[in-house]
C-alpha cells in the first residue's frame, strides 16, 4: 500500500485535519508514502511543534474548482504540500526538489486510482506553480508558449485548412512542438500545456462566469446596504477525513 501509518504498519492512514483558516490546515497525526525503495514521511503535529500547514495541494487558481483536493488526491495532496514547502525553504536551490515533489504528486495520484489524465493535468497545473515560484522571467515565457500553441492548433490550423494553405497548416502543427523542445526537461510541460489550455480554458472561463451570475445576488445585497459581519466559528477539534 503507498500510503501507510508509517514504514512498520502498512495501514492505510486516516489523516485528522485541524482547521486553521478558510483555506489552511494541520495535519495532527503524521503518515508515510512508500514507493519502490523510496519513503517520503510527511510529519504531523504529534508531538508538537505542528510542522506542516496545508491547502491541499496549493492548486493554482485556474485549477481549483476543477479539480478537487480530497477524496482519493487528498494524501497525494498534504504530501505535495509537505514536500513545497521543504522546496521553498530552500529558495532558489529548491527548484530540483519541487520538480522532484510534482513527479511524486503524479505518482501518488496514479497509486490512489486518478486516471491518468487528471493526473497528468494535476501535475501540468504544479509544474506551472513550480515555475510560478522559482522563475522570474520564463514563468511568463511558459505561458506565453502554452497561449501560442493553443492558438496555433485550435486556430490556425483549422484556419489554414479550411482555406486551402495547407503547408501553413503543417507549419502551424509542428510549430508548437519544436518550440517545445527549447525548453529541454522541461519539454513535457511545454507540450502539455498547449494540449491542455483549449480543455481548461473554457471550462475555467465557465467557472468563471459561473461564479460571477451566482455573486450578483450577494453584491446587490452589499450596495442596498444589508451586507451583514459574522464572527467566525471557534477553532473546533481535528476531524477525520473520510476517503
Amino acid at each position: 500500500m503507498p500510503f501507510q501509518v508509517s514504514v512498520d504498519d502498512p495501514t492505510r492512514p486516516q489523516p485528522e485535519l485541524r482547521v486553521l483558516d478558510r483555506k489552511f490546515f494541520q495535519l495532527v497525526g503524521e503518515f508515510v508514502y512508500v514507493h519502490g525503495e523510496m519513503v517520503v514521511t510527511v510529519p504531523g503535529c504529534a508531538p508538537m511543534p505542528c510542522l506542516l500547514r496545508t491547502d491541499l495541494a496549493s492548486i493554482p487558481a485556474p485549477l481549483q474548482g476543477l479539480l478537487t483536493p480530497y477524496g482519493r488526491q487528498l494524501l497525494p495532496a498534504i504530501m505535495h504540500d509537505d514536500l513545497c514547502k521543504r522546496a521553498s525553504a530552500q529558495g532558489q536551490e529548491g527548484n530540483a526538489l519541487r520538480r522532484r515533489a510534482d513527479e511524486l504528486f503524479r505518482l501518488a495520484l496514479l497509486d490512489e486510482g486518478v486516471g491518468p489524465f487528471r493526473s497528468r493535468i494535476f501535475w501540468v497545473g504544479v509544474e506551472v506553480g513550480r515555475f510560478w515560484s522559482f522563475t522570474e522571467v520564463a514563468r511568463f515565457l511558459l505561458i506565453a508558449h502554452q497561449v501560442l500553441g493553443m492558438v496555433c492548433w485550435v486556430v490556425g490550423v483549422p484556419w489554414a485548412v479550411a482555406t486551402s494553405h495547407f503547408g501553413l497548416a503543417a507549419v502551424l502543427l509542428v510549430l508548437p512542438v519544436a518550440l517545445s523542445l527549447l525548453w529541454r526537461r522541461d519539454f513535457p510541460v511545454a507540450l502539455l500545456g498547449c494540449l491542455l489550455l483549449p480543455v481548461i480554458a473554457p471550462t475555467y472561463l465557465l467557472t468563471i462566469a459561473t461564479a460571477a451570475v451566482l455573486w450578483v445576488p450577494d453584491g446587490a445585497a452589499w450596495l442596498l446596504g444589508r451586507r451583514r459581519t459574522r464572527r467566525p466559528p471557534p477553532l473546533g477539534p481535528p476531524t477525520t477525513v473520510l476517503r
